[in-house]
């Protein structure tokens, strides 16, 4: 999905409404594409140096997706900042620069004519608490806070892992294809496989399954699910990421995600720093 594709629309025979995927569409507009590429570029040399562009790419989908996952959390965790006469608002986006100062998303108020309801903010850019605009606020908006139950990111090796590896083929046979597989009978013995393997290293070192923050877009529910590397084809370089969900007896598999996605995903949190999620 092209991620400048911010303002997805669906008529109908009586009304044209407004649908963004994210909260940061539903209240700001980000510019058009030529001005947040802008925007996301100068942030990117404004932080300190990480991966932001997924393999082949140089569209900052990783750091766009960070930005709006970001803004869902500090929503609810209430650290959205606004100037008394709401001129002006910002939030504390996590990110450093090189220097170790705070960077901000700062908006001003959305004054076109033609806005989208709700959209009642415009990026004007990214702040550290040094500009001159960001004076006008009272207080500097703290960063989101992902780790209310610290146990939550550690893989526990007492639970049991459960997995219905017929359903997750299914599921997500177009990313086995992705990586050249495509006989499923095969697909189930490499996973069986490489499952049975990545259980017993995690139990040994637990810094193999990595964090991620996930929402259910029906439900609106939140919560810390692990991701663990899969080596179906070599055993040096993984190839997907399966999903473990922790419930009260056990664990169990949700889904495969390529390892762009378990990166973004991940990333929402804290930048990995495991050698099997690089992209």
């Amino acid at each position: 999905m092209d991620i400048y594709n911010m303002e997805q629309e669906i008529s109908s025979m009586e009304e044209l409404v407004y649908q963004p995927e994210y909260n940061l569409l539903r209240d700001a507009y980000l510019g058009n594409k030529e001005m947040l590429k802008s925007k996301l570029d100068y942030l990117v040399n404004m932080a300190q140096k990480e991966q932001w562009d997924c393999k082949g790419t140089t569209d900052k989908q990783i750091l766009y997706n960070y930005l709006c996952y970001t803004y869902d959390r500090v929503i609810m965790e209430n650290k959205i900042e606004v100037t008394d006469d709401r001129s002006a608002m910002c939030f504390n986006t996590g990110l450093l620069t090189e220097h170790g100062a705070d960077i901000y998303a700062y908006f001003v108020k959305n004054k076109n004519p033609n806005k989208k309801s709700g959209q009642d903010w415009f990026l004007y850019g990214f702040k550290q608490r040094a500009n001159v605009e960001m004076r006008v606020f009272r207080k500097y908006p703290d960063i989101a806070d992902y780790f209310t139950t610290p146990a939550d990111f550690i893989y526990d090796k007492s639970l049991n892992l459960s997995i219905d590896y017929e359903h997750i083929i299914d599921d997500n046979y177009d990313r086995f294809m992705g990586i050249g597989l495509t006989d499923k009978y095969m697909i189930n013995g490499l996973l069986e496989n490489a499952v049975k393997k990545i259980v017993e290293k995690v139990k040994r070192n637990y810094k193999l399954a990595i964090p991620q923050y996930y929402t259910d877009k029906n439900t609106g529910e939140s919560k810390i699910q692990l991701l663990l590397p899969l080596f179906l084809q070599s055993k040096d370089v993984a190839d997907l990421a399966l999903v473990v969900d922790k419930g009260e007896f056990n664990y169990v598999g949700k889904t495969i995600l390529t390892l762009d996605w378990a990166y973004v995903n991940s990333r929402r949190i804290v930048r990995p720093d495991v050698d099997w999620l690089k992209i």
